[in-house]
């Protein structure tokens, strides 16, 4: 069997399951609505009417929306999970013996790494990645919902919008070039201790135990740096778009109440 056709196996396989993801996803985002349509309520008509039995019924009704929510991410979660199962069980025999029958071929081919490529590629299919790419068309809705409200409030959300796109694009590209290399030098550190086991007996009689072993630490600390680099710019990026999303929430909540003491909105 060729690897394309076991690649399209596996892939036709995940069609119905991404239909339904997408299915899922739509429902999430539209219950991600609730609390804001929740909070408008209670000041539209609680707060003017002052009737706790309304309170009560509206209160009753988002908690029931979100318990839908977390139900719906449930079920999505565990449908990405099968999924992954079903993708590995079809590609993954296949793909072992076309790996075995590589390395007899062409020993120097490193044909292993197949293995973990296949890895990554399903934990981004059945992971956070496809989820994202699920949400982002909705938000273009979620602004448009925003500029309903008022033109300001739209075109705040927009800058925000824009500010948190381009720190996740500051991320991507100030971290993916570190964590490349730290990756290539851990799998080079994992190479050459597996190849040190495989002659530990004569290392050990010709007296090159510390050497070797130092020249492992070296390059097992090298990768470690590395990761302690990305995972710092990371960190302090992550940071920054928490900041700035709490701080988009409070700036929206700001202006909302100053519109509605010049008369502009309820």
């Amino acid at each position: 069997m060729s690897t394309k056709s076991i690649f399209s196996d596996g892939l036709r396989s995940y069609r119905a399951i991404v239909g339904s993801v997408i299915v899922f996803s739509a429902a999430i985002n539209a219950l991600m609505f609730v609390g804001p349509l929740y909070m408008l309520q209670v000041y539209d008509r609680v707060l003017q009417s002052r009737s706790e039995m309304t309170l009560v019924a509206l209160t009753a009704i988002a908690v029931g929306m979100l318990a839908v929510y977390g139900m719906l991410e449930w079920l999505r979660s565990r449908v990405l999970v099968r999924a992954g199962l079903r993708f590995d069980n079809i590609l993954s025999n296949p793909l072992f013996s076309r790996v075995v029958t590589t390395t007899l071929t062409q020993p120097g081919a490193k044909s292993e790494f197949a293995l973990m490529d296949i890895d990554r590629l399903r934990e981004f299919l059945t992971g956070s990645g496809l989820i994202a790419l699920c949400d982002v068309p909705w938000v273009p809705i979620f602004l448009t919902v925003c500029f309903i409200f008022h033109p300001w409030i739209g075109w705040l959300a927009t800058g925000g919008a824009l500010i948190i796109f381009v720190l996740t694009l500051i991320n991507e590209f100030s971290t993916k070039k570190t964590l490349n290399a730290a990756s290539m030098s851990s799998q080079a550190a994992q190479h050459f201790a597996n190849t040190t086991l495989q002659n530990v007996e004569v290392i050990r009689a010709l007296g090159m135990e510390g050497s070797l072993r130092e020249r492992w630490a070296i390059m097992h600390r090298n990768m470690l740096e590395l990761q302690a680099t990305a995972s710092d710019r990371a960190g302090m990026l992550s940071s920054i778009t928490k900041f700035v999303r709490m701080a988009m929430q409070v700036a929206i909540l700001g202006l909302g109440a100053f519109l509605v003491l010049q008369g502009q909105m309820t």
